[in-house]
């Protein structure tokens, strides 16, 4: 009777170790899932804030060239007008975009 109990401890401890590797893999794809995440997340911030800051660059350069520098009365006017006709182009572009698909 021993020898058979011991039988069904050594298949389960068989059974056990044959799943380890798929155990050990999983938990490794979701611990790299995590930090892609993570890290998705923090280079999405760093792209919006270098998209910002190159719209801003944009806003100056053009404004300046119209004589309307950067602190003056109608500087904010001028960025406003700027960031209007991006917003209407990428309404545009997302319009034809969607007519191609």
């Amino acid at each position: 009777m021993k020898w058979r109990s011991e039988g069904h401890a050594d298949a389960a401890m068989h059974s056990m170790w044959s799943w380890m590797p798929l155990v050990v893999i999983g938990a490794t794809v979701i611990a790299a899932a995590g930090h892609a995440v993570l890290n998705g997340s923090a280079m999405r911030q760093r792209a919006e804030q270098l998209k910002a800051e190159q719209i801003d660059q944009e806003n100056r350069a053009l404004c300046e060239k119209l004589g309307i520098h950067l602190g003056s009365d109608r500087f904010g006017a001028c960025a406003g007008i700027l960031s209007e006709a991006r917003r209407l182009q990428s309404e545009r572009l997302a319009i034809e975009t969607a007519g191609i698909l």
